[in-house]
């Protein structure tokens, strides 16, 4: 991997991640269409991680606020509504792991859920505005945002683009549906990169420059992401990101179905 590639490569992981297009099914997409090879598991790892920092850097005034108020008042609200929220997604995705390789080699699929992942962002246009916070936020609320974190295991379903969706439906103040998708992606991040950390000390020397770089683009181009989608989310414009999604769906059935009749 030389450094263009892996510049390249940081920033769409960084611009994916966050933006509700689904950073796993343009993944796949540039795989398959533009002949982009599955870079090392190390440098996987450490874009993640890029990305994980940019959440923690872009939240750090309202994760400060929060863990004060389990340590002052012992308020375990907010760390019981993400606990909640990530059991849907670790359960489903120890049942479809043994159909990962399949799934991830699946075009068609991945148009699929592109065009589902338009349908959602296209609907928060008549969703109205909510009135919720998150301490009025339920348990039953947050697993049912959480199965819809769940979805993001297919490439193509947007993890950032359904959660949001899905508390918008739940009544959330739209900077509170941002807050809440985006803590439910710290252990969605980082429990689905600590099993393989162990591959970083398999990063060769040559290799080292490369890896971060990736790293460091993928860390400033997810906080730039960041910031990019809470201005549409509390907009109300997701369905501009729906309007991009759904087009290039379609253009992947279409062209799918061509390639197979």
């Amino acid at each position: 991997m030389d450094l263009l590639h892996a510049l390249f490569l940081g920033i769409v992981q960084g611009l994916t991640e966050f933006l509700p297009v689904s950073s796993s099914g343009h993944l796949v997409l540039g795989q398959k269409l533009l002949g982009f090879e599955t870079p090392p598991i190390g440098f996987d790892i450490l874009v993640h991680l890029g990305t994980l920092i940019a959440v923690f850097v872009f939240f750090r005034k309202e994760l400060v606020k929060d863990f004060n108020l389990v340590f002052k008042k012992k308020d375990l609200k907010i760390f019981w509504l993400v606990l909640v929220g990530t059991v849907p997604a670790v359960l489903i995705g120890l049942l479809v792991k043994p159909f990962l390789a399949e799934i991830f080699n699946s075009l068609l699929l991945v148009g699929v859920s592109l065009i589902l992942t338009g349908l959602f962002l296209f609907s928060t246009s008549f969703v109205k505005k909510g009135k919720k916070e998150l301490v009025n936020f339920s348990g039953a609320d947050a697993l049912i945002v959480g199965l819809f974190q769940s979805l993001a295991i297919l490439p193509g379903i947007s993890r950032s683009g359904s959660t949001v969706v899905a508390g918008l439906w739940q009544g959330l103040k739209r900077k509170e549906a941002f807050k809440l998708s985006f803590y439910l992606a710290i252990p969605a991040i980082l429990g689905a990169q600590v099993l393989e950390i162990k591959k970083l000390l398999q990063i060769g020397n040559g290799m080292a420059v490369p890896h971060l770089l990736g790293f460091f683009a993928a860390t400033i181009t997810g906080f730039l992401s960041l910031k990019i989608l809470k201005k549409v989310v509390v907009a109300g414009k997701l369905s501009y990101f729906g309007i991009y999604c759904s087009l290039v769906g379609i253009i992947v059935v279409i062209t799918n179905i061509q390639i197979k009749i």
